[in-house]
């Protein structure tokens, strides 16, 4: 396979919440050729969203299926930009046609999904398939990742992982989400949403451990019957204690990403509104504010311009679609994979997390977490 990678989309409209960000993220880098796409099962929507993206139009099929028949050969990767609820049966038709994939989190919304798309993929072992993770992007972020690697805060501790906002504090104004969104599997839709991507966060900082796990979920500010606040507290087996909290319910927050990391020696700060500095405690308490301008060329390998022109959401974004073509082809090349993007099972253990802290919440209990993917 060579760049640029044939790329074919399913969801992700003109309509959708991400669709325009994974587009111009495709596009930032030349990296990617945007084959066949289906938007949408409605004809007309696809047909708008093919002109509202600059995409030639090759005509509407009734269902994915027949569009998955006709193009299979001719695309090398597919991008699952669907509703939530759909990943599972959408993963499970692209493997089964030996198609590679990468799809938007979270993977399923329950563990007999799991189980099912990791059958799928044992039979099919031929295939690539990675999912999105696009905050681990950020070059700060990066920097903090590989500080934490060469044991610059020593031993960690505890970490602290956030990602609050207002979304449904403000439902009145804004209005309801998506319709698949009105409702909770039995992981709830904003552990799916938020957690997985915390969950993530934490992994790419400090690896997996076996672990136990308690948690608390409220209904807080919404009346369409769904958790929007939730709390996660992980004690790991390798003696680190992680904290989570994800919320749609605070006023005044958009996307408040903070991850903080405390170890034997020092502790780190990252966070999402200020995302061009790093916070680093010394023994003293005192905090050095890194900037972006003198951190490793391994964390600045995808900056566009130099530091004081601040990198973004996009930015960090397309260096995830650019860290993942480079890893497609080192994996089809025999090379060394990128060190930025994580194999699909981290995927698969973010949900057992998740569905580990519902019964946790359920059983009002600590439940007990082994790695098994």
């Amino acid at each position: 396979m060579k760049i640029p990678i044939k790329v074919g989309i399913i969801g992700g409209g003109e309509n959708s919440a991400i669709g325009s960000v994974h587009l111009a993220s495709l596009r930032m880098d030349s990296k990617y050729e945007i084959g066949p796409c289906y938007f949408s099962t409605l004809e007309e929507e696809n047909k708008k969203s093919h002109k509202f993206y600059s995409l030639p139009w090759y005509g509407h099929y009734n269902d994915v299926d027949s569009w998955l028949n006709k193009y299979a050969n001719s695309i090398d990767l597919i991008i699952i930009l669907t509703p939530s609820t759909d990943h599972a049966s959408h993963i499970i038709k692209i493997a089964q046609l030996g198609l590679s994939f990468v799809t938007e989190k979270p993977i399923c919304c329950s563990l007999n999904e799991l189980e099912s798309i990791k059958n799928c993929l044992e039979n099919n072992k031929n295939i690539s398939a990675r999912f999105v993770h696009n905050y681990s992007g950020y070059p700060m972020y990066r920097e903090m990742v590989l500080r934490i690697k060469k044991k610059e805060i020593g031993n960690i501790h505890h970490v602290r992982v956030q990602m609050p906002s207002d979304g449904y504090a403000r439902e009145e104004i804004t209005g309801r989400p998506q319709l698949w969104r009105q409702k909770d599997p039995y992981i709830p839709m904003i552990m799916l949403d938020l957690g997985t991507h915390l969950h993530h966060l934490v992994s790419m900082a400090i690896g997996h451990s076996n672990s136990r796990i308690k948690s608390r979920m409220h209904q807080m500010v919404n009346k369409m019957g769904v958790i929007d606040n939730v709390e996660i507290w992980e004690e790991r087996s390798d003696n680190i204690t992680v904290t989570y909290w994800m919320s749609k319910a605070h006023l005044g927050l958009k996307n408040g990403l903070n991850i903080e990391v405390y170890g034997e020696n020092g502790g780190f700060i990252w966070n999402q509104m200020d995302p061009d500095y790093l916070i680093k405690s010394d023994m003293e308490s005192n905090n050095l504010k890194i900037n972006r301008g003198s951190i490793s060329n391994e964390a600045s390998l995808r900056d566009r311009f130099k530091a004081g022109h601040p990198t973004g959401f996009i930015d960090a974004f397309s260096y995830f679609y650019s860290d993942m073509a480079d890893d497609i082809i080192a994996e089809k090349d025999g090379l060394n994979r990128s060190l930025w993007i994580k194999p699909i099972k981290n995927a698969f253990i973010a949900i057992e997390f998740l569905a580990a802290a519902k019964e946790s919440y359920l059983k009002d209990k600590w439940v007990n977490l082994t790695l098994m993917s």
